[in-house]
């Protein structure tokens, strides 16, 4: 049996932190339809194109990153795309037009597109065969968790404060655990 990495159940924790901001970042927009059609006066088209500019950037960054992303060091690709997701999150809060919001959810969905299949390849990399089941299976109970509670948690915060309220927040989420992710992961070159 492998000895585990140090920090192993941090860094755990940590990738499925970021899966759950991102999966919740994907999640939150679907039930702020009266919230942003109204602040931003715009049609029910218009808004499903902001929920779907996610999806289609997501897609196609995952798709166009799948045949170089493997040259680099996982630590500095994680790095740079939670950041990217994270800023991306963040400017969606700070939006003041519908031209702006799309540009930022497609920014945001740019990025997460290549987070989910990044998080699990450092889990593979990472976490020895005999315990990676178990690894990558925290790391997904995040996924669920987000989504079971993105529609809810969103509609809240939404109803509550703004609609600006939940990208703020999931983006100041994003960026302290990127923070720490600076500190745990470790340099991950070979894979």
């Amino acid at each position: 049996m492998s000895k585990p990495l140090k920090n192993e159940r941090i860094l755990l924790f940590l990738l499925a932190a970021s899966m759950f901001t991102h999966i919740m970042d994907f999640m939150i927009m679907m039930p702020m339809s009266t919230q942003l059609t109204r602040a931003l006066s715009i049609s029910a088209q218009q808004f499903s194109l902001l929920v779907a500019s996610y999806t289609i950037t997501a897609g196609v960054t995952g798709f166009v990153s799948a045949f170089f992303i493997d040259r680099y060091d996982r630590r500095k690709t994680l790095l740079f795309i939670y950041g990217g997701f994270a800023i991306g999150t963040l400017a969606c809060s700070f939006a003041p037009s519908y031209e702006i919001l799309l540009l930022t959810r497609s920014l945001a969905g740019g990025f997460g597109g290549i987070l989910g299949a990044l998080i699990l390849s450092i889990v593979s990399d990472v976490v020895p065969l005999e315990r990676r089941a178990k690894g990558i299976g925290a790391v997904m109970a995040s996924f669920g968790l987000a989504s079971v509670i993105g529609v809810p948690f969103g509609l809240y915060i939404a109803t509550a404060f703004s609609w600006q309220t939940p990208f703020l927040l999931l983006g100041i989420m994003a960026l302290v655990i990127q923070a720490v992710m600076v500190f745990v992961v470790p340099p991950l070159t070979t894979h």
